[in-house]
C-alpha cells in the first residue's frame, strides 16, 4: 500500500481542478479526442480523493464544446435531465452529432460536384442541338471581320 503525503496530494488536486476549469476543446480536436481528455483529467481527480461527480463532468464537457456545438448541447440540455446524464449518453450524442455533420458535408460536396458535371453536359447537348459551336474558325462569320470590307476582296488583284 502506497501512503501518499498529504500535501502532496492537495497540490495535485489544486492543479488538476485548475486544469479542469480552463479545459476547452481545440480547434483541430476531434469530439471524441475532448471527450477521452475530459474523462482522463475527471478519473485523475477521482484517484487523488476528489468527489467530482459524473453531473459535474458532463456538465463541464457541455460548457466547454464551443460555439460550433451551441445547437446540440442546447437540445441535449433541453431533452434530458442533466443530473441522470452519463458520459456515455453525452458522448454518443455528440459523436452521433459530429457524424451527421460530416455526412451532411460529404452529401454536400458530392450534390454541388454533380450539378456542376450535369450543367455542362446539359450546355454542351443544348449548343450541339441548335447547331452552335464554340471555337475558332466556325460558323457563319469565321470569326471578326472577316468575309466583308477588310482583309480578303473578292476582286482579283
Amino acid at each position: 500500500m502506497v501512503h501518499r503525503n498529504p500535501k502532496v496530494v492537495a497540490i495535485k488536486l489544486q492543479t488538476l481542478r485548475q486544469d479542469f476549469e480552463n479545459l476547452r476543446i481545440k480547434n483541430t480536436e476531434t469530439v471524441q479526442n475532448y471527450i477521452t481528455r475530459v474523462i482522463d483529467l475527471g478519473n485523475q481527480m477521482k484517484s487523488l480523493g476528489d468527489t467530482i461527480s459524473e453531473a459535474m463532468v458532463v456538465g463541464k464537457l457541455l460548457r466547454s464544446l464551443g460555439p460550433k456545438f451551441n445547437h446540440v448541447v442546447i437540445a441535449i440540455e433541453e431533452s434530458k435531465d442533466l443530473t441522470k446524464l452519463t458520459m456515455e449518453d453525452v458522448s454518443g450524442s455528440l459523436v452521433a452529432h459530429k457524424a451527421r455533420l460530416l455526412r451532411q458535408a460529404d452529401d454536400q460536396v458530392g450534390k454541388e460536384e454533380k450539378a456542376f458535371h450535369v450543367k455542362g453536359e446539359a450546355v454542351g447537348v443544348r449548343d450541339k442541338e441548335k447547331g452552335v459551336s464554340r471555337g475558332r474558325g466556325r460558323g457563319f462569320s469565321r470569326g471578326r471581320f472577316r468575309g466583308r470590307g477588310r482583309g480578303r476582296s473578292t476582286d482579283n488583284r
